[in-house]
């Protein structure tokens, strides 16, 4: 039960939207004409990652050059699946690792348009199993946790079902997207844009924010070419950050070196997403996290049903809106003293 906890606590901080924390938006304006054409982005990409010139070799110029290019690849990649892709469906894989042992996790997420998404995450680690429903219908997210130990399984209740630790979370994306309209906050910017975005797009938002990414090389997936970004934190994202519940001495602890976004060339599509971490006892990097989806399907519609949720009438939910309300009061502040 132990390990199970504070792999989920870990992957949350690693940003990993399964396990941990998405962040979902609330009403999005409509930015089709803000998209660039991602074949001249993906053009200058190819021509940087064909160059022969060494990572050390590469000026500050070249180099603040491909970071630039790497940035705007993943926010291309971030408007394209919110406002120029239908509804999907895709398997989830995920791998937790720690420097001695591995643990496999599966899932679902649903994805259609309106900020509407649904993620479906199961794990047994040792003889405890986790279960993680985050569902938005574009105007409230519920994030829900389940975790069920053996003693659980075997405890009697007066229905003779098996006790289950369960959190359920509410975040109300229309207080957020009201407060945003009224202090004039700009919904694509990366800050506040993670605080309100769901899904792939939500993941997309907070490594934009707090991350720096360059192309390192192309590779194959599933016959699929694919642009590999690396990204390292940006020079004023402390290491003692942590933005969200988490403890700070864990967040140091969990915090990736490292983290690589696997980018479909044809559409933009993120396919695969490794944390890195170096490791304490030899020479280079252990995947802390790896998530890759698989099976990746288009699809004509979706039940809107499968995108709403309600607590069960015995369990009291924790509003957690006033968290996000917050830092985007936080970060419209941080806007107004650079503006003075």
């Amino acid at each position: 039960m132990k390990i199970l906890r504070r792999l989920t606590l870990t992957a949350g901080i690693a940003g990993i939207a399964a396990i941990g924390l998405f962040v979902w938006l609330s009403q999005a304006g409509d930015l089709k004409q803000s998209v660039k054409n991602p074949q001249e982005l993906l053009g200058k990409m190819k021509s940087v990652l064909s160059g022969k010139s060494s990572e050390e070799e590469l000026d500050p110029a070249q180099l603040a050059e491909k970071i630039r290019e790497g940035n705007s690849l993943i926010r291309q990649s971030r408007l394209l699946l919110l406002h120029n892709m239908g509804p999907i469906s895709a398997e989830v894989l995920q791998i937790i690792q720690t420097p001695t042992q591995s643990f496999r996790a599966t899932g679902k997420y649903w994805q259609a348009p309106q900020s509407k998404s649904r993620l479906l995450v199961e794990m047994e680690i040792d003889k405890a199993s986790g279960r993680i429903l985050q569902v938005s219908n574009g105007q409230v997210i519920w994030s829900v946790r389940e975790i069920t130990s053996e003693a659980d399984r075997t405890a009697k209740t007066d229905s003779d079902k098996p006790p289950q630790r369960l959190q359920i979370e509410r975040i109300d994306l229309q207080r957020l997207s009201d407060f945003t309209k009224v202090t004039g906050a700009d919904e694509t910017e990366s800050r506040v844009a993670r605080e309100m975005q769901s899904g792939l797009a939500g993941l997309l938002s907070s490594l934009e924010a707090r991350m720096d990414f360059r192309a390192v090389k192309q590779v194959s997936i599933n016959q699929q070419s694919c642009i590999v970004l690396e990204g390292e934190w940006k020079a004023d994202i402390s290491e003692n950050e942590s933005e969200y519940e988490f403890a700070v001495k864990v967040f140091q602890q969990a915090r990736p070196d490292l983290v690589r976004l696997f980018i479909r060339e044809s559409d933009l599509f993120p396919m695969r997403y490794l944390c890195l971490k170096q490791h304490p006892d030899r020479s280079g990097y252990y995947a802390q996290l790896a998530m890759e989806l698989t099976e990746i399907t288009p699809l004509p519609n979706l039940d809107p049903s499968m995108f709403n949720y309600r607590p069960p009438d015995e369990q009291v939910p924790n509003d957690i809106t006033h968290e996000y309300l917050s830092r985007l009061e936080k970060y419209g502040k941080a806007s107004d003293a650079v503006i003075k």
